[in-house]
């Protein structure tokens, strides 16, 4: 058999000296385990970080969104942090910290000796790794670098970064990083973070108590939660106090008297978080549109606004209130039941004033019980009496979710039956001078419409449009004074045939179809006459309307028609507010605004919006339009709110069909626009008017914002005189002026009417459609032929023929004469005061005036 042979290395050793050979084996020994262990501590130590990088990584921040003066409006982001540095912490968290997490924290050099072996020690009493061990700095170094998992490799990875962590940087800079990078609980990161949410104070301000127990929920936030486990966090908290006790950091007397103090947290919701969120949702996308959804969650952006939480919380319990003010006046729809049904509020929120869904319990013809939140409820019939149900078992069922509204609190929790909003609102308040926005409420509730009807929505504006139009006409040279006549008008785009003008032209329609005859501007303003809006458009230029507009800040794509004076495009409430602001603040628009500036998280600014503003309209055509609007609310159509306190002007505005609902209006430093509608264009409803929807809302929003305030009038512009003129014919006021119909009007220097005279009297005594005929010295009427002809014949019991040179008139509850002079008759294929026998619709007469549209290019 073949004698192996023994490897070389193996028989070198042998062959040596026995005194020599042990020797020569332990070194070969010694080489092979150094060899071994360099490559287990290179593969041990590989991708390991360098730690020079944690003076340049800062945690996760929140995105906050900023009120005016200051609190927290949103915040965006998964970890809620705020960085604070190592002088702005509170001692006694440090103190209490250690006195739990490391008491050798100013003696080892990132690792603890005692500590490893006595994790070593109760791992093995276990049978598992249960026990830590490690260090503040090997707890910072795994929370930016490593991961939880409990690993020999992760613990010696953490230990060699605590080293390192320990060489760079300075005890006191390792507990500012730990203080700001661990988790207090929830989203909850940062010592200062937390103390905001749990003490509602700054972290520089903790008490020895407070400063413990947020010292102990760093093992396990959950579990001592204070909030949902109290004991738990008592018993802990206690426990961190009598370690600081035991290490001499509090002494036995402190340690009894702070054992006894309770947890004295504050409020779970804090600032004014949930408030403005439809703005709020604007700030978010504009900064995910420039900076990206990622840099909202991490970057910590700073966004301040100009929202003003008080109006903020007015304006949305404004419209709140006015919806369902205007969903009661509609009548009950009746409970809400099957799989589309609410769920029941089961929250602890039950403050007068809300509105929450409960569940029917049982119903009789005396009596209805529900269940909220787990309380019974028990309603009378008073709480329905609002609904006009009378047998109650025939409307609701066991199951059915109905709405409540909680008129006293518990215990007693008195409740009355609500109903779901059937329409949407919007609010926009802001400074006029300045353009701050300080309110924006986007509809009804952000949690079940994130849809925001103040900036997203555009709805045609009805006459709350209209002073554009008459501002634009002022401009051109007309005045308050100066007269339109209301009657049925047909206006035509070109020299149409006759028989085709019924389908081609336009005819508008007063609100309340009856027509004024003679009236001022200022009347036409005030009572919102349709017919007299077109013609004021008519009179001035269509394309001086549209570049006025685009000064004013509306982006609408304006066509040249008649119908634009009343309101027929779209437009959205924020647009429109800002075009309000020229009225109010001297003839300057001023660009709305709601962000000031914007910040990384150490403070830098990263964009500033200033003011924008430019001069649109002359002051003091500005003025003469506050004095009208002043008007709309003193006798107009706004004369239900003329018992306000203050000076206030506005103007409200209708659609057809009555779709939308609006009122824009003012004082000297105040500027409110209200929308109302439904989102699918249906209508409000029979008469729901911008007076009758809007404007309640709009009410009980100012009334409130203003009230305290100084009562300011708007200043009176340089070359703007005050004449007594006759309000019905627009005139200077004379003799034949009765002195209890006499009112000051606005003009603009130079523009002053001339003194009233009989015929002015006498034309306002004829009927409306005879009005716009020439009245002579002698009172007689000049008047085509075939014009008298059409009019005897369209109104036979107002006009009759009394020989070929009178007429015979009954109107105003009188009857009396009018001299004729036959004027000849008019050319042209379409006569431009009669169109007999022309075929008509609705109200319209064949009789109605025709009136070219100029100007449309």
């Amino acid at each position: 058999m073949r004698e192996r042979k023994l490897p070389k290395f193996l028989q070198a050793v042998l062959l040596v000296k026995p005194a020599f050979r042990k020797l020569r084996l332990a070194l070969l020994l010694l080489a092979s385990g150094l060899a071994v262990g360099l490559a287990v501590g290179v593969w041990l130590t590989r991708d390991i970080p360098e730690v020079d990088s944690l003076q340049f990584s800062t945690p996760h921040q929140m995105t906050r969104v900023y009120s005016r003066d200051g609190k927290v409006l949103q915040e965006y982001g998964a970890e809620k942090r705020v960085l604070v540095s190592f002088s702005d912490i509170s001692p006694n968290f440090f103190k209490a910290l250690l006195a739990v997490e490391d008491t050798d924290f100013y003696k080892h050099h990132g690792f603890s000796v005692r500590g490893i072996l006595r994790a070593v020690w109760k791992d093995v009493t276990h049978g598992r790794a249960s026990q830590g061990g490690s260090t503040l700095t090997q707890q910072l170094a795994r929370k930016y670098f490593l991961t939880d998992e409990k690993t020999l490799t992760r613990k010696v990875r953490e230990l060699i970064l605590a080293i390192n962590i320990e060489s760079r940087y300075s005890k006191q800079q390792i507990l500012e990083m730990y203080a700001n990078k661990v988790c207090f609980g929830g989203a909850y990161y940062g010592v200062e973070a937390s103390a905001r949410h749990f003490f509602n104070k700054r972290s520089r301000d903790l008490t020895v108590p407070e400063a413990a127990l947020l010292a102990g929920l760093i093992q396990r936030p959950s579990y001592y939660s204070p909030r949902s486990h109290p004991e738990r966090a008592l018993a802990r908290r206690n426990l961190v106090l009598a370690r600081m006790r035991d290490t001499g950091v509090i002494t036995p007397s402190q340690w009894e008297a702070f054992s006894k103090e309770p947890l004295n947290l504050s409020e779970a919701v804090i600032e004014t978080q949930g408030l403005a969120d439809y703005v709020a949702e604007q700030v978010r996308q504009y900064l995910e549109d420039k900076y990206g959804e990622e840099a909202i969650l991490q970057r910590g952006f700073q966004v301040f606004t100009t929202i003003d939480p008080r109006l903020q919380k007015l304006a949305e319990e404004s419209v709140r209130e006015g919806l369902h003010a205007y969903s009661r006046r509609r009548g009950y729809k009746g409970p809400s039941r099957g799989a589309s049904a609410p769920p029941e509020y089961t929250g602890d929120d039950l403050d007068p004033g809300r509105r929450r869904w409960a569940t029917v319990l049982s119903v009789d013809r005396t009596e209805i019980v529900a269940s909220l939140g787990g309380t019974q409820v028990r309603l009378s019939p008073e709480a329905w009496k609002w609904t006009g149900v009378q047998f109650p078992e025939r409307v609701f069922q066991t199951g059915d979710r109905i709405l409540l509204k909680i008129v006293e609190g518990p215990p007693s929790l008195e409740c009355e039956v609500e109903q779901k909003p059937l329409a949407q609102g919007a609010l926009v308040a802001l400074n006029p001078h300045t353009g701050e926005v300080l309110a924006m409420v986007g509809g009804y509730e952000f949690s079940s419409s994130m849809y925001d009807r103040a900036i997203q929505a555009r709805r045609q504006t009805g006459s709350a449009v209209k002073p554009i139009i008459y501002a634009t006409a002022l401009t051109g040279g007309r005045t308050l004074a100066d007269t339109l006549v209301d009657e049925p008008t047909l206006f035509l785009t070109g020299r149409e045939q006759a028989s085709r003008i019924c389908e081609d032209g336009y005819i508008p329609r007063d609100f309340d179809k009856d027509y004024l005859g003679h009236i001022t501007y200022r009347t036409a303003i005030e009572h919102s006459v349709n017919i007299a809006a077109v013609k004021a458009l008519n009179a001035t230029s269509y394309q001086g309307v549209i570049e006025n507009a685009r000064l004013l800040g509306i982006s609408t794509d304006l066509q040249p028609y008649p119908s634009m004076a009343l309101g027929a495009f779209e437009i959205t409430l924020l647009e429109l507010a800002g075009a309000y602001t020229a009225f109010g603040n001297s003839g300057v628009y001023v660009r709305p605004r709601f962000i000031t500036r914007i910040t990384d998280r150490d403070g830098k600014v990263l964009e500033e919006f200033r003011s924008e503003s430019r001069q649109v309209w002359d002051p003091r055509v500005a003025f003469l339009m506050v004095q009208a609007m002043t008007g709309v609310i003193q006798r107009g159509t706004a004369a239900s709110i003329s018992d306000m306190k203050g000076h206030f002007a506005g103007k409200t505005g209708t659609t057809n069909n009555y779709t939308d609902s609006w009122f824009m209006g003012f004082n000297p430093s105040l500027l409110c626009g209200v929308w109302t509608g439904k989102d699918d264009h249906k209508p409000l409803g029979n008469l729901e008017t911008g007076s009758r929807v809007a404007l309640p809302i709009w009410r009980m929003f100012m009334e409130t914002a203003t009230a305290g305030q100084e009562d300011l009038d708007w200043p009176v512009p340089e070359g703007i005189t005050e004449v007594l003129i006759d309000p019905a014919t627009g005139k200077r006021a004379g003799v034949d002026t009765p002195c209890q119909e006499m009112r000051p009007e606005y003009f603009i220097e130079g523009t002053e009417p001339p003194p009233c005279t009989a015929r002015d009297h006498f034309r306002l005594k004829l009927p409306y459609f005879l009005q716009s005929y020439p009245v002579n010295g002698d009172l007689s009427l000049s008047i085509p032929e075939a014009d008298v002809e059409a009019w005897v014949a369209r109104y036979p019991g107002t006009v009759a023929r009394d020989g070929r040179k009178k007429l015979l008139v009954s109107w105003g509850g009188s009857t009396f004469p009018v001299k004729l002079e036959i004027a000849p008759a008019r050319e042209g294929p379409v006569p431009q005061a009669v169109m007999p026998g022309l075929p008509h619709e609705g109200d319209v007469a064949c009789g109605a005036r025709t009136e070219y549209v100029r100007e449309r290019q």
